[in-house]
């Protein structure tokens, strides 16, 4: 427990400096969350402008089939395997 001296003593400039320190950390922390926050938003309304510049060219139905076939194609490809790796059938338990 600290004395009470050390309560009623003003802090030292590295107590300070430590305090601001991780405060500083924070905020930067904060900011930099915002910042990647932005980025998708721009992102998300990039996107959306573009779709419906796309719709306002050629069509929903156009648009439509162009967003569903690589959808499609990517139900329709074989299982994914990494290369080199072969499947082991499995075998029922005798228990």
């Amino acid at each position: 427990m600290r004395s009470l001296a050390d309560m009623f003593s003003p802090p030292t400039p590295e107590k300070i400096a430590a305090r601001e320190l991780q405060q500083m950390r924070l905020t930067l922390f904060q900011a930099e969350r915002r910042l990647l926050e932005a980025q998708m938003q721009v992102d998300y309304y990039r996107d959306l402008v573009a779709f419906l510049e796309e719709v306002a060219a050629s069509g929903v139905e156009s648009v439509v089939d162009k967003r569903r076939a690589p959808v499609a194609a990517e139900h329709a490809q074989a299982p994914r395997s990494a290369p080199g790796l072969i499947t082991v059938p499995t075998v029922p338990s005798a228990a």
